[in-house]
């Protein structure tokens, strides 16, 4: 319980194991689990298609992020995959407008501020800033970049606003990530954080799954462009190795993807704890291709953090 908890596989494990015999104790808490998840996310999706609706009245361009718009476009259905809080992603120029719409229904500002200003709202080193509604316990993060500038991407070349598609979503239509832009960010998010959580690799095995006509050459020139391949391959290698999907025969070679692979392996199999800033970094700088993107990580990270801003 713990473990499947910690990589937000817990909703996955509880179905695998429903016409398995474990002990009934067991059995119970994975369904109370389960279920607690499934109304958490069905919560979560009304306030998702309220909030949508809102900013469409007032013509703020949005794009939901991960959460339950990712659960249903990837697994279609919410009760499959944890998710904890919304993610939007925004034009910079709107944050402060969201924040204002917001106000009236509760949200404030979460995220430690250097200075009681509204230009502090934008100046967080992951180009986001959070808001909560501590009543409902909820909470909203306000993205203006896919990742922080820090972090090179392939979304350093590729302007996903102007390949937006219609998906459905609880009875209506919402905008989102095409899934090349999809494959890219789960690969790029993923190798941010060295794939500590299973449930981050499961999310792009499934993405190839539900998308199998994905436009591979588009993919590969994405991240060719932005000189983040390895990003991208070592996504598709970790869900080949741990969870056993398809990949396709013509992906180019990288010796270093293969350690960097063994490295995620073995953390996962040895219930490793949360990974640490220290060995955090130098998985990142290994990953990296280019001495130019590993100065913009480190240069990045000169920044204080939101728990630094906290202490302060």
């Amino acid at each position: 319980m713990r473990l499947s908890s910690a990589h937000a596989v817990t909703p996955m494990l509880y179905r695998a194991l429903r016409s398995v015999p474990i002990p009934q104790h067991a059995a119970e808490s994975f369904r109370s689990a389960f279920e607690q998840n499934t109304r958490w996310n069905l919560a979560l999706s009304a306030e998702l298609c309220r909030l949508a609706e809102l900013f469409e009245e007032h013509a703020i361009a949005f794009v939901p992020l991960k959460g339950p718009a990712l659960i249903q476009q990837l697994y279609g259905d919410l009760s499959r995959r944890c998710s904890s809080d919304l993610d939007w992603l925004v034009h910079r120029r709107d944050v402060l407008r969201v924040r204002d719409v917001l106000t009236p229904l509760g949200y404030r500002v979460g995220s430690p501020l250097h200075w009681p200003c509204d230009s502090a709202c934008l100046r967080d080193r992951e180009a986001e800033i959070s808001l909560v509604d501590e009543s409902r316990s909820l909470s909203v993060d306000l993205h203006w970049r896919i990742l922080p500038s820090y972090f090179a991407s392939a979304f350093d070349c590729e302007e996903v606003w102007q390949s937006l598609v219609s998906t459905a979503f609880c009875g209506r239509t919402i905008p989102g990530l095409c899934p090349e832009h999809l494959l890219n960010l789960l690969c790029a998010h993923g190798a941010k954080h060295a794939f500590a959580r299973v449930g981050w690799i499961c999310d792009i095995a499934s993405c190839l799954i539900a998308f199998p006509n994905l436009r591979w050459p588009e993919v590969l020139a994405a991240s060719a462009r932005a000189g983040t391949m390895r990003q991208l391959l070592l996504g598709l290698k970790i869900a080949e190795d741990l969870l056993g999907v398809a990949l396709p025969a013509t992906l180019p070679e990288d010796p270093a993807v293969e350690k960097l692979v063994t490295l995620v392996r073995n953390r996962v199999l040895a219930a490793a704890p949360p990974i640490s800033e220290s060995e955090l970094i130098p998985f990142c700088l290994r990953m990296f291709e280019s001495r130019r993107h590993r100065l913009r990580y480190l240069v990045g990270h000169l920044a204080p953090s939101r728990a630094e801003y906290q202490v302060l």
